[in-house]
This record gives C-alpha cells, sequence and structure tokens, in this order.
C-alpha cells in the first residue's frame, strides 16, 4: 500500500526525475536508505511502471497530433489494441466505453504524416472506422499527479 512518505516522494520525482535518494530525503526529512527502500518498493510492487525521459515532441520535429477515435469490431478489440501498441507513432491508447471502443493520440511531422499513419490505422484488420480530431493548440500535457 501506498503511504503519504511514498507520495512526497513521487511528488519530488514528478518536479525531478533526476533527484537523487539523498537530496529527496533532505527535501522531506528522512534518510537516504528510507528513501532508496521506498523507492525500490514503488518500482516492485509496479507503483513506479519505469524511469524513463520525457520529450517535447515538438522540438523533436513532431509537430502535429491527433485523437483518433476508433469503432473495433468487438471480436478483433484485443488484436487491434494490440496492433496499435506496435506503432511508435502512437503515445497513448485507451479503451473506452460509450460510442468509440479505444482512443489513440498519434505524433506526426505534419499533416500529411498523420494522415499516412491514420491509413495505416485504417489497414488494420477489425478497424471499422477512425474519427481523426487535429489537434489546434495543446492547452495542456502533464504526467504528473496531484498526490498529495
Amino acid at each position: 500500500m501506498v503511504d503519504e512518505l511514498d507520495l512526497k516522494i513521487l511528488n519530488v520525482l514528478f518536479e525531478d526525475g533526476r533527484a537523487s535518494f539523498a537530496d529527496i530525503g533532505r527535501k522531506l526529512g528522512v534518510s537516504e536508505n528510507t528513501v532508496r527502500f521506498r523507492f525500490q518498493k514503488l518500482v516492485k510492487t509496479g507503483v513506479i511502471r519505469k524511469v524513463t525521459v520525457l520529450v517535447d515532441h515538438v522540438k523533436l520535429g513532431l509537430k502535429n497530433s491527433a485523437a483518433l477515435m476508433l469503432k473495433i469490431d468487438p471480436a478483433e478489440l484485443n488484436n487491434v489494441l494490440e496492433e496499435l501498441k506496435r506503432l511508435r507513432e502512437i503515445a497513448n491508447i485507451y479503451q473506452l466505453s460509450g460510442d468509440f471502443d479505444a482512443i489513440a493520440v498519434a505524433y506526426g511531422r505534419d499533416l500529411d504524416h498523420i494522415r499516412e499513419i491514420v491509413e495505416r490505422i485504417k489497414k488494420i484488420p477489425g478497424i471499422i472506422s477512425v474519427n481523426t480530431l487535429v489537434t489546434l493548440r495543446v492547452v495542456k500535457t502533464d504526467t504528473r499527479y496531484g498526490l498529495v
């Protein structure tokens, strides 16, 4: 179970993923070993799924994005989702309830690249339809959560 100290450690890491265990301990008034132990527990239990780098897609040349609202044949749902996971241009995939079965967020160099991605997705067996919503402006994008 995650407690208040774990949440505080996560909040520090959300702000600076390179913070050392010693720095986190000083900020929170606990020992470096306590932070190390808690961090390792969070990794082992799957609370921390992966330690990685967060990049700005625009600065990498991926200047356009789109939300792809997908209708999928129910018999092919899992196969389609697995196929979508393999596409490197797809950043996020969410299975939904309601009118659409899933939403995928795609990043592309330009609108032609987004169109190419959509055309590839339309060819996946089990895709019934794709409703493409091109991003006009990014208002907020954040991987942090308000934990404490």
